[in-house]
């Protein structure tokens, strides 16, 4: 579990892009500039108060959504001609589909993952189910992807002996 954690803070700090820098940057100078005005003005505590639970806001759903905002215009992709395949003979789920860049870039790696679940009966269910898929498998392509280019990709689940309903999700993270 702790590996899992390490390999995705550091694929994190692999996928940070210079102005994902700018924008901390500029929400912890928004932060501390908002909190030295409420620190300025102390003297009337419900505007103080105020400003410091702004600056809470700020410096958490700041970068957050900054991160998010550049993310999706610059690594914008689209899965497309999505095939799942559960072979017969064999214990086998195959999944193909074609990836699009989108972006604004040119994608160096992309790493598409796919994962399973048991078979949802209402909404809440489906949610939890890809939390704490009981499937996932993720590759990796290499190869640079121009603007809207497109990418072919074959991903094999292997041994697949889950015999009940199942749902499926595929997503590519691309940099």
């Amino acid at each position: 579990m702790t590996q899992r954690i390490k390999s995705a803070l550091l694929d994190f700090a692999d996928s940070l892009h210079t102005y994902d820098y700018v924008f901390f940057a500029s929400f912890a100078t928004l932060y501390l500039l908002i909190l030295l005005l409420a620190i300025v003005l102390r003297k009337q505590v419900s505007l103080s108060l105020f400003l410091v639970l702004l600056a809470l806001v700020v410096i958490i759903a700041g970068p957050i959504f900054g991160y998010q905002y550049t993310h999706g215009k610059l690594y914008k992709t689209e899965i497309s001609d999505l095939v799942v395949k559960k072979l017969e003979f064999s214990e086998a789920l195959i999944i193909k589909g074609k990836l699009k860049n989108l972006g604004q870039q040119s994608f160096k790696k992309c790493t598409i993952t796919a994962s399973a679940c048991k078979g949802a009966t209402n909404f809440y269910e489906e949610m939890l189910c890809f939390l704490e898929p009981f499937w996932h498998i993720s590759m990796v392509y290499e190869k640079e992807l121009p603007v809207n280019e497109t990418l072919e990709f074959k991903l094999v689940m292997e041994p697949f002996t889950y015999a009940d309903d199942y749902n499926t999700s595929v997503k590519a993270d691309c940099l």
